[in-house]
Protein backbone atom coordinates (compact mmCIF):
# COMPACT_ATOMS: atom_id res chain seq x y z
CA UNK A 1 0.00 0.00 0.00
CA UNK A 2 2.88 2.44 0.56
CA UNK A 3 4.39 1.37 -2.70
CA UNK A 4 0.77 1.79 -4.19
CA UNK A 5 -0.19 4.99 -2.74
CA UNK A 6 2.68 6.92 -1.93
CA UNK A 7 6.31 8.10 -3.71
CA UNK A 8 9.42 7.46 -2.16
CA UNK A 9 12.09 10.06 -2.98
CA UNK A 10 15.78 9.86 -4.43
CA UNK A 11 14.48 6.45 -6.59
CA UNK A 12 12.21 5.10 -9.85
CA UNK A 13 8.90 4.09 -7.84
CA UNK A 14 9.86 1.31 -9.74
CA UNK A 15 12.71 0.06 -8.33
CA UNK A 16 11.83 1.03 -4.74
CA UNK A 17 12.03 -1.93 -2.43
CA UNK A 18 11.24 -0.28 1.01
CA UNK A 19 11.83 -2.26 4.21
CA UNK A 20 8.32 -3.23 6.24
CA UNK A 21 8.68 -1.79 10.11
CA UNK A 22 6.12 -2.52 13.14
CA UNK A 23 8.67 -1.21 15.62
CA UNK A 24 11.77 -0.18 17.09
CA UNK A 25 14.30 0.01 20.29
CA UNK A 26 17.71 1.09 21.53
CA UNK A 27 19.73 0.34 18.19
CA UNK A 28 17.30 -2.25 16.73
CA UNK A 29 14.60 -1.78 14.49
CA UNK A 30 11.81 -4.91 13.51
CA UNK A 31 9.45 -6.04 10.42
CA UNK A 32 5.66 -6.88 11.37
CA UNK A 33 6.82 -10.68 10.99
CA UNK A 34 9.82 -9.71 13.65
CA UNK A 35 13.14 -10.06 12.19
CA UNK A 36 15.32 -7.99 13.77
CA UNK A 37 17.56 -5.49 11.74
CA UNK A 38 20.37 -3.71 13.59
CA UNK A 39 20.28 0.39 12.19
CA UNK A 40 23.92 0.74 11.81
CA UNK A 41 22.88 4.54 10.05
CA UNK A 42 20.55 5.62 12.70
CA UNK A 43 18.07 5.85 9.76
CA UNK A 44 19.41 9.10 8.32
CA UNK A 45 22.06 9.96 10.39
CA UNK A 46 19.43 11.42 13.31
CA UNK A 47 18.00 8.90 15.33
CA UNK A 48 20.89 10.21 17.73
CA UNK A 49 19.78 8.82 20.82
CA UNK A 50 18.60 5.56 19.69
CA UNK A 51 14.89 4.10 18.76
CA UNK A 52 12.08 4.06 21.45
CA UNK A 53 13.73 6.50 24.32
CA UNK A 54 10.98 6.79 26.66
CA UNK A 55 12.18 10.18 27.92
CA UNK A 56 11.71 11.80 24.71
CA UNK A 57 8.15 9.97 23.80
CA UNK A 58 7.62 11.23 27.47
CA UNK A 59 8.18 14.45 26.87
CA UNK A 60 5.87 14.19 23.78
CA UNK A 61 2.87 13.01 25.51
CA UNK A 62 3.14 15.63 28.42
CA UNK A 63 2.78 18.57 26.22
CA UNK A 64 0.34 17.30 23.54
CA UNK A 65 -1.88 16.58 26.55
CA UNK A 66 -1.28 20.36 27.74
CA UNK A 67 -0.60 22.33 24.74
CA UNK A 68 -0.96 20.56 21.14
CA UNK A 69 -0.16 23.82 18.75
CA UNK A 70 -0.11 27.22 19.33
CA UNK A 71 0.93 30.14 16.92
CA UNK A 72 4.84 30.84 16.75
CA UNK A 73 3.50 34.69 17.76
CA UNK A 74 2.55 32.88 20.88
CA UNK A 75 5.37 32.58 23.76
CA UNK A 76 4.79 28.95 25.60
CA UNK A 77 7.56 27.35 28.06
CA UNK A 78 8.79 24.24 25.51
CA UNK A 79 10.24 27.53 23.39
CA UNK A 80 11.52 29.31 26.09
CA UNK A 81 13.28 26.37 27.57
CA UNK A 82 14.69 24.86 24.46
CA UNK A 83 16.09 28.19 23.40
CA UNK A 84 17.75 29.18 26.32
CA UNK A 85 19.07 25.24 26.50
CA UNK A 86 20.61 25.99 23.14
CA UNK A 87 22.23 29.10 23.92
CA UNK A 88 23.87 27.19 26.16
CA UNK A 89 25.23 23.99 24.23
CA UNK A 90 26.12 26.27 20.91
CA UNK A 91 29.64 27.72 20.54
CA UNK A 92 30.70 31.00 21.52
CA UNK A 93 28.34 33.56 21.66
CA UNK A 94 25.81 32.11 19.17
CA UNK A 95 23.03 32.79 21.65
CA UNK A 96 20.00 33.36 19.45
CA UNK A 97 17.63 31.04 17.64
CA UNK A 98 14.83 30.47 14.75
CA UNK A 99 12.94 27.09 14.47
CA UNK A 100 12.33 25.48 11.28
CA UNK A 101 10.51 22.00 10.62
CA UNK A 102 14.02 20.91 9.62
CA UNK A 103 17.78 20.91 7.84
CA UNK A 104 16.68 22.31 4.25
CA UNK A 105 14.29 24.88 6.04
CA UNK A 106 16.80 25.77 8.28
CA UNK A 107 19.75 25.47 5.73
CA UNK A 108 17.33 28.44 3.63
CA UNK A 109 16.55 30.17 6.19
CA UNK A 110 20.91 30.59 7.33
CA UNK A 111 21.32 31.56 3.68
CA UNK A 112 18.16 34.31 3.78
CA UNK A 113 20.05 35.80 7.17
CA UNK A 114 23.04 36.35 5.48
CA UNK A 115 21.96 37.76 2.55
CA UNK A 116 19.49 40.53 5.02
CA UNK A 117 21.91 41.51 6.75
CA UNK A 118 25.32 41.59 4.30
CA UNK A 119 22.88 43.58 2.26
CA UNK A 120 24.96 40.83 -0.68
CA UNK A 121 23.59 37.99 -2.97
CA UNK A 122 25.84 35.51 -3.71
CA UNK A 123 26.56 32.39 -1.42
CA UNK A 124 29.60 29.78 -1.73
CA UNK A 125 29.42 26.27 -1.28
CA UNK A 126 30.85 23.22 -1.66
CA UNK A 127 30.96 20.69 -4.64
CA UNK A 128 31.21 17.59 -2.17
CA UNK A 129 27.73 18.49 -0.14
CA UNK A 130 24.26 18.25 0.81
CA UNK A 131 21.97 20.55 2.29
CA UNK A 132 18.38 19.89 1.64
CA UNK A 133 16.02 19.15 -1.40
CA UNK A 134 13.92 22.60 -0.93
CA UNK A 135 14.92 25.15 -3.47
CA UNK A 136 17.18 26.98 -1.96
CA UNK A 137 19.23 24.52 -0.38
CA UNK A 138 19.67 21.92 -3.54
CA UNK A 139 21.08 25.12 -5.01
CA UNK A 140 23.21 24.63 -2.11
CA UNK A 141 23.84 21.38 -2.80
CA UNK A 142 27.15 20.64 -4.94
CA UNK A 143 26.26 16.57 -5.35
CA UNK A 144 24.36 15.02 -8.62
CA UNK A 145 20.99 15.15 -6.41
CA UNK A 146 21.26 19.14 -7.18
CA UNK A 147 21.54 18.44 -11.25
CA UNK A 148 17.76 17.49 -11.87
CA UNK A 149 16.89 20.60 -9.82
CA UNK A 150 18.97 23.34 -10.91
CA UNK A 151 17.51 26.26 -11.83
CA UNK A 152 20.61 27.97 -12.86
CA UNK A 153 20.47 31.48 -11.13
CA UNK A 154 20.45 30.80 -7.61
CA UNK A 155 23.25 32.95 -6.68
CA UNK A 156 25.30 29.60 -5.33
CA UNK A 157 28.74 29.42 -6.44
CA UNK A 158 30.58 25.75 -5.70
CA UNK A 159 33.84 25.61 -5.01
CA UNK A 160 36.35 21.89 -4.78
CA UNK A 161 36.87 20.54 -1.21
CA UNK A 162 40.00 19.41 0.02
CA UNK A 163 38.71 16.01 -0.43
CA UNK A 164 38.63 14.65 -4.53
CA UNK A 165 37.70 10.91 -4.46
CA UNK A 166 39.82 7.87 -3.77
CA UNK A 167 42.53 7.98 -6.54
CA UNK A 168 43.66 11.39 -5.86
CA UNK A 169 45.71 12.83 -2.11
CA UNK A 170 43.92 15.35 -0.04
CA UNK A 171 44.62 18.84 -0.57
CA UNK A 172 46.27 20.36 2.50
CA UNK A 173 44.08 23.31 4.43
CA UNK A 174 46.92 25.39 2.82
CA UNK A 175 45.80 24.24 -0.54
CA UNK A 176 42.09 24.35 -0.34
CA UNK A 177 42.25 27.42 1.57
CA UNK A 178 43.99 29.32 -1.62
CA UNK A 179 41.71 27.99 -4.25
CA UNK A 180 38.71 29.27 -2.11
CA UNK A 181 40.64 32.48 -1.40
CA UNK A 182 40.97 32.99 -5.21
CA UNK A 183 37.62 31.76 -5.89
CA UNK A 184 36.22 35.11 -3.38
CA UNK A 185 38.36 37.47 -5.39
CA UNK A 186 37.53 36.06 -8.69
CA UNK A 187 33.63 36.66 -7.73
CA UNK A 188 33.73 39.70 -5.81
CA UNK A 189 34.21 39.94 -2.08
CA UNK A 190 31.77 42.63 -1.62
CA UNK A 191 29.05 40.48 -3.59
CA UNK A 192 29.30 37.21 -1.22
CA UNK A 193 27.20 37.15 1.78
CA UNK A 194 28.21 33.59 3.20
CA UNK A 195 30.35 30.76 2.81
CA UNK A 196 27.96 27.54 4.14
CA UNK A 197 29.59 24.25 4.76
CA UNK A 198 29.63 20.94 6.48
CA UNK A 199 32.15 21.21 8.87
CA UNK A 200 32.05 17.34 8.19
CA UNK A 201 30.69 16.34 5.25
CA UNK A 202 28.07 13.71 5.60
CA UNK A 203 26.18 11.73 2.87
CA UNK A 204 29.31 12.86 0.39
CA UNK A 205 31.67 10.69 2.51
CA UNK A 206 32.48 11.61 5.89
CA UNK A 207 34.91 13.56 4.89
CA UNK A 208 36.80 15.15 7.74
CA UNK A 209 38.50 18.61 6.97
CA UNK A 210 42.57 19.07 7.29
CA UNK A 211 43.41 20.56 10.40
CA UNK A 212 43.50 24.62 10.27
CA UNK A 213 40.86 24.51 7.35
CA UNK A 214 38.34 25.92 9.58
CA UNK A 215 40.31 28.27 10.97
CA UNK A 216 41.49 28.93 7.36
CA UNK A 217 37.74 29.30 6.36
CA UNK A 218 37.04 31.51 9.50
CA UNK A 219 39.80 33.98 9.29
CA UNK A 220 39.06 34.42 5.28
CA UNK A 221 35.77 34.96 6.29
CA UNK A 222 36.06 37.46 9.07
CA UNK A 223 39.28 39.43 6.18
CA UNK A 224 36.38 39.41 3.10
CA UNK A 225 33.24 40.11 5.50
CA UNK A 226 31.36 36.81 4.93
CA UNK A 227 29.23 35.20 7.52
CA UNK A 228 30.26 31.39 8.31
CA UNK A 229 27.53 28.97 7.79
CA UNK A 230 28.13 25.94 9.16
CA UNK A 231 25.43 23.07 8.36
CA UNK A 232 25.55 20.82 11.49
CA UNK A 233 21.93 19.33 10.58
CA UNK A 234 24.03 15.73 10.40
CA UNK A 235 26.88 16.15 12.55
CA UNK A 236 25.65 17.92 15.54
CA UNK A 237 24.45 16.67 19.02
CA UNK A 238 26.73 14.14 19.43
CA UNK A 239 27.64 12.34 16.07
CA UNK A 240 31.44 13.38 16.12
CA UNK A 241 31.50 12.90 19.70
CA UNK A 242 31.46 16.43 20.14
CA UNK A 243 28.03 18.98 20.79
CA UNK A 244 29.14 19.83 17.02
CA UNK A 245 31.67 19.19 15.23
CA UNK A 246 33.02 22.77 15.05
CA UNK A 247 34.00 22.03 18.41
CA UNK A 248 36.99 19.90 17.13
CA UNK A 249 38.68 22.54 15.96
CA UNK A 250 37.31 25.78 18.28
CA UNK A 251 35.82 27.51 15.84
CA UNK A 252 32.48 29.34 16.14
CA UNK A 253 30.71 30.08 13.15
CA UNK A 254 28.03 33.05 12.79
CA UNK A 255 24.98 30.76 11.83
CA UNK A 256 24.96 27.34 12.43
CA UNK A 257 21.92 24.72 11.42
CA UNK A 258 20.43 22.34 12.98
CA UNK A 259 17.84 18.95 13.21
CA UNK A 260 17.97 15.53 13.03
CA UNK A 261 19.70 14.89 16.58
CA UNK A 262 18.38 17.91 17.90
CA UNK A 263 15.30 15.51 18.64
CA UNK A 264 16.93 12.47 17.56
CA UNK A 265 14.01 12.89 14.67
CA UNK A 266 10.82 11.84 16.95
CA UNK A 267 9.44 14.73 15.57
CA UNK A 268 10.58 17.28 13.00
CA UNK A 269 12.30 20.27 13.87
CA UNK A 270 15.36 21.88 12.49
CA UNK A 271 16.69 25.78 14.02
CA UNK A 272 19.47 28.30 12.65
CA UNK A 273 21.74 29.74 15.34
CA UNK A 274 23.03 32.80 15.28
CA UNK A 275 25.42 35.53 16.84
CA UNK A 276 24.58 38.89 18.55
CA UNK A 277 26.00 40.23 15.39
CA UNK A 278 23.12 38.62 13.00
CA UNK A 279 20.30 38.83 15.90
CA UNK A 280 20.96 42.87 16.16
CA UNK A 281 19.98 43.30 12.85
CA UNK A 282 16.35 42.15 13.61
CA UNK A 283 16.00 44.20 16.82
CA UNK A 284 15.31 47.09 14.23
CA UNK A 285 14.88 45.43 10.97
CA UNK A 286 11.42 43.11 10.50
CA UNK A 287 12.50 39.78 10.10
CA UNK A 288 10.97 38.86 6.53
CA UNK A 289 9.84 34.89 7.17
CA UNK A 290 7.19 32.95 8.65
CA UNK A 291 6.54 29.36 9.18
CA UNK A 292 3.11 27.64 10.60
CA UNK A 293 4.79 25.46 12.57
CA UNK A 294 7.91 27.82 13.95
CA UNK A 295 8.71 26.16 17.17
CA UNK A 296 5.88 23.96 17.33
CA UNK A 297 4.95 23.17 21.12
CA UNK A 298 5.57 19.03 20.29
CA UNK A 299 8.92 19.74 18.52
CA UNK A 300 10.13 22.09 20.99
CA UNK A 301 9.19 19.63 24.12
CA UNK A 302 10.40 16.85 21.83
CA UNK A 303 14.01 18.43 22.13
CA UNK A 304 13.85 18.89 25.17
CA UNK A 305 13.60 15.03 26.02
CA UNK A 306 16.19 14.25 23.57
CA UNK A 307 18.85 16.60 24.88
CA UNK A 308 17.62 15.17 28.60
CA UNK A 309 18.83 11.67 27.23
CA UNK A 310 22.35 12.88 25.99
CA UNK A 311 23.07 14.14 28.70
CA UNK A 312 21.69 11.25 31.17
CA UNK A 313 23.26 8.74 29.25
CA UNK A 314 26.34 11.05 28.80
CA UNK A 315 25.79 9.56 24.69
CA UNK A 316 28.24 12.55 23.52
CA UNK A 317 30.74 10.88 25.93
CA UNK A 318 29.64 7.44 24.34
CA UNK A 319 30.39 8.67 20.37
CA UNK A 320 33.68 9.53 21.76
CA UNK A 321 34.25 5.89 23.41
CA UNK A 322 32.64 4.11 20.97
CA UNK A 323 34.08 5.84 18.13
CA UNK A 324 37.49 4.76 19.10
CA UNK A 325 36.10 1.13 19.18
CA UNK A 326 35.14 1.77 15.65
CA UNK A 327 38.25 3.38 14.45
CA UNK A 328 39.59 -0.16 15.02
CA UNK A 329 37.02 -1.90 13.97
CA UNK A 330 37.65 -0.46 10.46
CA UNK A 331 41.08 -0.84 10.84
CA UNK A 332 40.60 -4.29 11.22
CA UNK A 333 38.43 -4.37 7.94
CA UNK A 334 41.54 -2.83 6.12
CA UNK A 335 43.76 -5.33 6.91
CA UNK A 336 41.44 -8.02 6.22
CA UNK A 337 39.74 -6.96 3.46
CA UNK A 338 41.71 -5.88 -0.09
CA UNK A 339 38.36 -4.17 -1.27
CA UNK A 340 38.90 -1.56 1.66
CA UNK A 341 40.87 1.19 0.41
CA UNK A 342 39.88 3.46 2.81
CA UNK A 343 39.04 4.77 6.55
CA UNK A 344 37.19 7.70 7.66
CA UNK A 345 35.83 8.06 11.17
CA UNK A 346 34.91 10.84 13.80
CA UNK A 347 32.83 9.73 16.69
CA UNK A 348 30.33 7.45 15.44
CA UNK A 349 30.14 9.14 11.76
CA UNK A 350 32.25 6.39 9.81
CA UNK A 351 32.71 5.20 6.24
CA UNK A 352 34.32 2.51 4.35
CA UNK A 353 35.28 3.23 1.48
CA UNK A 354 35.34 0.10 -1.06
CA UNK A 355 37.87 -0.21 -4.16
CA UNK A 356 39.10 -2.26 -7.25
CA UNK A 357 42.74 -1.98 -7.09
CA UNK A 358 44.46 -0.63 -3.69
CA UNK A 359 47.74 0.55 -6.70
CA UNK A 360 45.10 2.39 -8.58
CA UNK A 361 42.55 3.21 -5.67
CA UNK A 362 39.94 2.77 -8.66
CA UNK A 363 36.38 2.83 -6.80
CA UNK A 364 34.10 -0.42 -6.93
CA UNK A 365 31.65 1.62 -8.09
CA UNK A 366 31.99 5.23 -10.39
CA UNK A 367 31.05 8.50 -9.11
CA UNK A 368 27.24 8.86 -9.02
CA UNK A 369 26.53 5.17 -9.64
CA UNK A 370 26.99 1.51 -8.72
CA UNK A 371 27.99 -1.96 -9.51
CA UNK A 372 27.27 -5.41 -9.25
CA UNK A 373 29.30 -5.87 -6.75
CA UNK A 374 28.19 -2.86 -4.63
CA UNK A 375 24.73 -4.50 -5.16
CA UNK A 376 25.92 -7.81 -4.19
CA UNK A 377 27.21 -5.89 -1.13
CA UNK A 378 24.39 -4.27 -0.26
CA UNK A 379 22.39 -6.98 -0.38
CA UNK A 380 24.22 -9.00 1.91
CA UNK A 381 23.58 -6.09 4.46
CA UNK A 382 19.87 -6.58 4.27
CA UNK A 383 19.57 -10.50 3.80
CA UNK A 384 22.01 -10.46 7.34
CA UNK A 385 19.65 -8.00 9.04
CA UNK A 386 22.30 -4.91 8.86
CA UNK A 387 20.60 -1.43 7.88
CA UNK A 388 23.05 1.64 6.66
CA UNK A 389 23.87 3.89 3.28
CA UNK A 390 25.20 1.68 0.56
CA UNK A 391 25.93 5.14 -1.57
CA UNK A 392 28.10 4.66 -4.78
CA UNK A 393 31.38 2.87 -3.60
CA UNK A 394 31.11 3.44 0.21
CA UNK A 395 29.77 1.08 3.21
CA UNK A 396 28.70 3.67 5.87
CA UNK A 397 28.57 3.16 9.50
CA UNK A 398 27.03 5.40 11.70
CA UNK A 399 24.94 4.28 14.38
CA UNK A 400 23.02 5.59 17.52
CA UNK A 401 24.75 7.22 19.93
CA UNK A 402 23.67 4.51 22.83
CA UNK A 403 25.50 1.88 20.83
CA UNK A 404 27.64 -0.39 22.77
CA UNK A 405 30.90 -2.23 22.24
CA UNK A 406 28.87 -6.07 22.15
CA UNK A 407 26.30 -4.33 19.68
CA UNK A 408 28.97 -2.58 17.17
CA UNK A 409 30.51 -6.19 17.08
CA UNK A 410 27.35 -7.08 15.95
CA UNK A 411 27.28 -4.56 13.14
CA UNK A 412 30.70 -5.21 12.02
CA UNK A 413 30.54 -9.00 12.42
CA UNK A 414 27.78 -8.24 9.54
CA UNK A 415 29.86 -5.87 7.23
CA UNK A 416 32.93 -8.63 7.67
CA UNK A 417 30.81 -11.41 5.93
CA UNK A 418 29.53 -8.55 3.13
CA UNK A 419 33.17 -7.71 2.58
CA UNK A 420 34.07 -11.36 1.22
CA UNK A 421 31.82 -10.87 -1.48
CA UNK A 422 33.46 -7.70 -2.76
CA UNK A 423 37.41 -8.99 -2.28
CA UNK A 424 36.24 -10.98 -5.10
CA UNK A 425 36.22 -8.27 -7.59
CA UNK A 426 39.43 -7.19 -6.56
CA UNK A 427 42.20 -7.17 -8.87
Amino acid sequence: MCRQYTLYDWTAQSAADPIPVDHAKGVYFYTPEGKRIIDFNSQFMSVNAGHGDPRIIDAIKRQAEKLAFINPFMAHEPRARLGKKLAELLPGDINKVFFTLGGAEANEYAIKMARWVTGRHKIVSRYRSYHGATAGAIALTGDPRRWANDIGDSGVVHVLDPYHGPQRDVDTAAESLRYLEETIQLEGPSTIAGFILEPVTGTNGILIPPDGYLQGVRDLCDRYGIFMICDEVMSGFGRTGEWFAVNHWSVVPDIITMAKGLTSSYVPLGAVGVRPKVADYFEKNVFYGGLTYNSHPLACAAALGTIQAYEEDDMIGNARRMGEVMKRRHQELKRKHPSVGLTRSIGLFGILELVKDRKTMEPLAPFNGTSEPMKAVGKSLREQGLYTFVRWHTIMTNPPLCINEEELAEGFAIIDKALAIADQAVA
